[in-house]
């Protein structure tokens, strides 16, 4: 089994290949008619025009504006406020919290690198649950599997497209954490990238012990064209996955909140996407721990790791509550002006 041309490379195999000319056709024929047939992911576009409501007029309103327009949800915007995410710009005199939510970190098992395969002959066996980590060139990939590790466990580069293959790494004998190539944009031949797409398929397709994907997006763009065609494959597999945002210390954390919701509107009709967005930043570690306890979870290794845990965070959470409501408290009215 391959894949078919590049501009169809992420849709699904729909007959075996054949040298004739009129079967190719037909192939073509039938992935242009599944990806007019496929509407479980919205366009950017679509999203906002669908979440503003400005009327007749919205042909005439850019996409920024659209953005601009967009309200983000009060308890998304509360909840990046107390994990640190997103960049913040406070006024020369406005009033700054004196107290932070100390989150209890949350370990996982040492994880290191014991196999790479560069052709389904090359993976090994499939003995433990697995994880897998996608997304396109350059959306901080290795980054995040580092600072997920705790150690140097990936190889970083500032050139996209640098992992060329899949990558297995074990937490001892819990689980396996699959790093993948990243698609789109990257310093590659058209040959050696046709031959990622075709492995990271075959993986999708045929590991039976794949628990879930973890689907990096860049949370300064959100979800792109390559992006929705991967997730019409997995969707199209049954292949449960669910969107991480990286990169959250680039962005404004109003923005954040909305790119938040965009992509939970883009993804709401699918049949395999995990309802909940995380949200990560790899250079200042917020909300690395939230994302660490979806892995031990969706590994069915909460138990196991996070016993004392849940104790430790509904102490932290009602500290941070107190603290929260006397500086609610001891705020002074806003006065307006006559």
């Amino acid at each position: 089994m391959r894949t078919l041309t590049a501009a169809h490379s992420w849709m699904p195999l729909l007959a075996p290949i054949t040298p004739c000319c009129r079967h190719w056709q037909r192939v073509h024929h039938a992935a242009r008619v599944y990806s007019r047939q496929s509407p479980a992911f919205e366009t950017t576009v679509a999203a906002l025009q669908g979440a503003v409501n400005v009327g007749a007029a919205t042909k005439d309103v850019s996409n920024r504006q659209l953005f601009a327009r967009l309200q983000p949800e009060k308890k998304t915007l509360e909840k990046l406020d107390m994990l640190q995410l997103g960049s913040e710009k406070s006024g020369r005199f406005e009033r700054k919290k004196w107290f932070r939510y100390h989150e209890p970190e949350v370990k996982l098992p040492h994880i290191s690198f014991f196999a790479g395969a560069q052709a389904p002959a090359s993976f090994p066996d499939a003995s433990l649950p697995e994880v897998g980590v996608v997304g396109r060139s350059n959306v901080g990939k290795s980054t995040l599997v580092n600072r997920l590790c705790g150690s140097v466990t990936a190889r970083i580069s500032d050139k996209p497209g640098l992992t060329q293959q899949i990558n297995f790494y074990t937490a001892g004998r819990d689980f396996h954490l699959v790093d993948m190539p990243g698609y789109g944009f990257a310093f590659a031949k058209e040959e050696v990238s046709k031959s990622w797409h075709s492995l990271i398929e075959t993986y999708v397709r045929q590991r039976k012990t794949l628990r879930r994907v973890m689907l990096l997006l860049d949370a300064r763009h959100g979800i792109k064209a390559n992006d929705r065609e991967f997730m019409e494959l997995l969707d199209h597999t049954n292949t449960k996955f669910q969107i991480v945002l990286t990169k959250c210390d680039l962005v404004h954390r109003v923005d954040l909140a909305k790119r938040h919701l965009l992509v939970s509107m883009q993804t709401v009709k699918s049949r395999n996407c995990i309802p909940r967005v995380m949200m990560v930043s790899a250079q200042t570690g917020a909300g690395l721990n939230d994302l660490r306890k979806e892995l031990l979870h969706t590994c069915s290794l909460g138990q196991k790791y996070l016993g004392l845990h849940k104790k430790k965070e509904a102490i932290a959470l009602a500290e941070y509550a107190e603290q929260l409501k006397i500086f609610q408290d001891t705020a002074r009215p806003k006065k307006r002006r006559p």
